[in-house]
């Protein structure tokens, strides 16, 4: 195993770690670093692997391949960030105008 090959392999256990500490009661957000950890690992132990798909689907390189898939799961995660952000807009709006509501004073004549 080549140097390169184990620090990869540290880094991906540890972002594994801290995605597990982060994400503690989200099954899905687990789940989905945890796939990505494996998939992880199998391109360090097998790098030629990227290769044989990335011809397999028509793509020049297996590094060409692998950026694909980095832009592809980077535009998931802004849509998901987005999504999420304005869920906690709409919530923070309306807990906003309940607060208005309640707390409002009737005008003086």
């Amino acid at each position: 195993m080549l140097p390169i090959q184990i620090f990869i392999l540290f880094l991906l256990a540890f972002s594994l770690l801290l995605s597990i500490l982060v994400l503690r009661n989200r099954v899905f957000g687990r789940l989905f670093f945890g796939v990505q950890f494996v998939v992880g690992v199998i391109f360090v132990l097998v790098p030629d692997l990227s290769s044989r798909l990335a011809a397999l689907l028509g793509v020049g390189r297996g590094t060409d391949f692998l950026l694909y898939m980095l832009i592809m799961l980077f535009y998931i995660t802004v849509l998901a960030f987005t999504a999420r952000i304005r869920r906690m807009e709409r919530s923070q709006t309306l807990m906003v105008r309940s607060l208005a509501i309640e707390n409002a004073k009737t005008p003086l004549k």
